[in-house]
């Protein structure tokens, strides 16, 4: 995949665990408030923010090249930081319905039975799913894949591996630099990674997306995650070191982990070269990244995915310098690592997608990652660990749920009893029976309104709204369940 390539189906942050970034309540935005008085219980939901009634967008540069940004990017690109610009070009069918009918609290009431996005489910219902009502790739049906979400605390308190190593650079100034971090190998073991997977998608905040495969391919372009890479020498010369040659020098030696050294040395590395999610560059955490006014980014933390050349060389001068009569001229078959080298990472999708499982919008999720310093991983990984959560969530959604929205509280009881045995079963191993008590017997106890409109006979609850969204609750957990109940696990 290449630079700015928009994610696929928009769904997951967190609605994963139920949280997300709260709306900005920036520029005089007011419509957040509207919304929560109607819906106060999605207050800190991926509801709860921009993306519910504004979209992303593209445009051409001056390369010709089409550039893909996030709502909040192509809101500031069209709309202006200086609020100049059109901002109904920015929004969402969702958020002109709501535009239309008002734009106040009584507005979004009058919306609720429309479906906005065309994808089958009216509003209220893609709101009680916590699903985007402006987005037809969002709907309740989506159920998002495994995932672990890691802080660079977290990151920290798994084994580190420390390398000296070169960053060859295509077009900008090679350099040598020690990384450490945590070694890709390590992350996916530690996330659950499962037998099926191939591979791993790393993705960067502002939606560069890089293929690496699980192990060595002869692909000089395709830079394995497990195992090592091959030793390399230190390369020097004056002519390439920039400080002493600011003219056309292209090799950056100024690092602390360079003193020492001496051309021609081996690198030597305490358990080699690997692929690593690095978090320190000579000993202090990697610059924030962030996207200038030209849409560029510019850093490369809080997390950088580092690998290792597959063909050991020297630093070659850029391809774009004018003085290539040099010690190491440019060399189009030489291994520019660097380029397949992330930075600003915010998630590692595992391929493949396990089967009933959705991907994420990775420009909507990104920039709010980079801001609290985690990264997600996603996909073929174990499902067990969002299953035993979600059940507790579960769990405590039916208690603090009003006794009027259950035919009366023998059926609340019940409802939370079976929910109980369903996480315990799941704690015990036991998936295939956790999956029939959710399939069987919790949800054929609730359905009613999401099958036909109305309440059945033999459903629990008799509140439409709160029938629907624990519906869905369940029915995501069921997919999860299922999944470690097959043979993907």
């Amino acid at each position: 995949m290449k630079m700015m390539q928009a994610g696929l189906a928009m769904l997951f942050i967190l609605a994963l665990s139920g949280t997300a970034c709260a709306a900005y309540h920036h520029m005089g935005e007011f419509d957040s408030d509207s919304f929560l008085a109607v819906y106060p219980e999605m207050a800190g939901t991926k509801l709860d923010s921009c993306t519910l009634c504004h979209s992303g967008g593209q445009y051409q540069n001056a390369k010709g090249v089409w550039v893909v940004l996030g709502s909040c990017q192509w809101c500031h690109y069209t709309y202006g930081y200086d609020a100049s610009g059109e901002i109904d070009e920015t929004m969402n069918q969702y958020g002109r319905d709501f535009r239309d009918a008002g734009r106040n609290v009584g507005a979004v009431a009058v919306i609720e039975q429309i479906d906005s996005d065309g994808d089958g489910f009216v509003n209220i219902d893609e709101i009680a799913a916590i699903r985007y009502p402006g987005d037809s790739n969002d709907d309740p049906t989506k159920v998002p894949a495994p995932y672990r979400i890691y802080t660079r605390e977290l990151l920290e308190t798994l084994p580190q591996h420390i390398q000296f190593m070169l960053m060859n650079t295509h077009k900008s100034d090679d350099f040598y630099a020690e990384y450490t971090g945590v070694p890709m190998e390590t992350l996916l073991q530690n996330a659950g990674i499962l037998d099926n997977a191939t591979g791993i998608q790393v993705y960067a905040a502002d939606g560069w997306a890089q293929y690496h495969p699980l192990t060595p391919d002869p692909d000089p372009l395709l830079y394995h995650v497990s195992g090592s890479y091959p030793p390399a020498p230190y390369y020097y010369d004056a002519e390439a070191d920039i400080s002493l040659n600011p003219l056309y020098g292209w090799c950056d030696y100024s690092a602390t982990s360079n003193a020492g050294r001496a051309h021609g040395d081996a690198i030597v590395n305490i358990n080699g070269l690997r692929m690593i999610l690095a978090v320190t560059r000579d000993g202090d955490y990697l610059d924030t990244g962030q996207l200038g006014t030209d849409n560029k980014l510019d850093g490369e933390g809080p997390f950088r995915v580092v690998p290792p050349q597959k063909i050991p060389g020297p630093p070659d001068q850029r391809s774009t310098s004018g003085v290539q009569d040099v010690i190491w001229p440019f060399d189009n078959t030489a291994d520019h690592n660097a380029g397949y080298s992330s930075r600003t990472v915010t998630m590692v999708k595992v391929e493949p997608l396990p089967e009933g499982t959705t991907d994420i919008d990775i420009l909507e999720a990104g920039w709010d990652f980079v801001d609290e310093n985690r990264i997600m991983v996603y996909g073929a990984i174990d499902p067990i660990p969002n299953v035993l959560e979600k059940l507790d969530e579960l769990i405590a959604d039916v208690r603090v749920l009003e006794d009027e929205a259950f035919k009366n509280e023998v059926f609340k009881l019940k409802l939370e009893e079976q929910a109980a045995i369903a996480l315990k079963l799941a704690q015990k191993g036991a998936y295939k029976a956790a999956l029939n008590k959710m399939s069987n017997v919790i949800m054929q106890r609730m359905d009613g309104c999401v099958a036909d409109g109305s309440v059945a006979s033999d459903d629990w609850l008799t509140v439409c709204e709160s029938q629907k969204r624990l519906y869905w609750q369940v029915r995501e957990i069921a997919v999860l369940t299922e999944i470690a109940a097959s043979e993907q696990y």
